[in-house]
């Protein structure tokens, strides 16, 4: 027999929906929900120039959101600049709202709540978020090489604490009377460890480089 349960249609409305109702050099304060669970508040991050500055929770009561039934009505949030934007800088910030399990959605000024934002702000707006990434890519650059460093000194300072073992090793050895081969040839294994252990630095080096 044929199974006939009908499959269900996948919602086509966003799960997240919400805007910013207030824009201006000293707040940026907006409301969202999560059509799919209205008992959870969303998370909002609040980005300057591509740079995260603040992250608060969808969760203050919003009195026209209860007037209109809107779930439990508190998926208000607001958030203080710290210092104030300058003015007209207000196309700078970026704010988005993300779900528990990670479901994102840019939130967009309503009517009236910023003033229209030129082409040419619009692009140094873009500009200087593509800056704000560069400058976390150079710092995170500069602390992979300092990681580098630190394991090549490591490893330097164990090479020559080796080196010194095996130095202290062989100045405490007498040479046997008459036949010296087997002693030579001891000499020469330490010697080959010795010069295997520099090459090996200056490997690292070179690869750490």
């Amino acid at each position: 027999m044929t199974d006939q349960t009908p499959f269900p249609q996948p919602s086509k409305e966003p799960r997240l929906y919400g805007v910013i109702d207030v824009l201006r050099t000293e707040r940026v304060a907006g409301w969202v929900i999560d059509r799919t669970d209205i008992a959870r508040c969303a998370t909002v991050e609040v980005r300057r120039e591509g740079r995260l500055i603040g992250t608060v929770a969808a969760n203050r009561p919003r009195k026209d959101l209860e007037r209109q039934a809107v779930g439990t009505g508190a998926y208000g949030f607001a958030f203080t600049f710290d210092p104030p934007l300058e003015e007209g800088m207000e196309f700078t910030v970026a704010v988005t709202a993300r779900s528990h399990d990670g479901v994102e959605l840019p939130l967009q000024p309503a009517a009236g709540a910023a003033r229209a934002v030129s082409t040419e702000k619009k692009l140094l707006g873009r500009i200087l978020a593509e800056l704000a990434e560069l400058r976390a890519e150079v710092g995170s650059l500069r602390q992979e090489r300092a990681a580098t460093e630190e394991a090549r000194a490591r490893f330097q300072e164990r090479l020559e604490l080796v080196q010194l073992r095996l130095e202290s090793s062989i100045s405490t050895v007498d040479m046997p009377e008459g036949n010296s081969s087997g002693w030579l040839a001891g000499v020469a294994v330490v010697g080959a460890i010795l010069a295997a252990g520099s090459l090996a630095l200056g490997f690292f080096s070179l690869w750490a480089a």
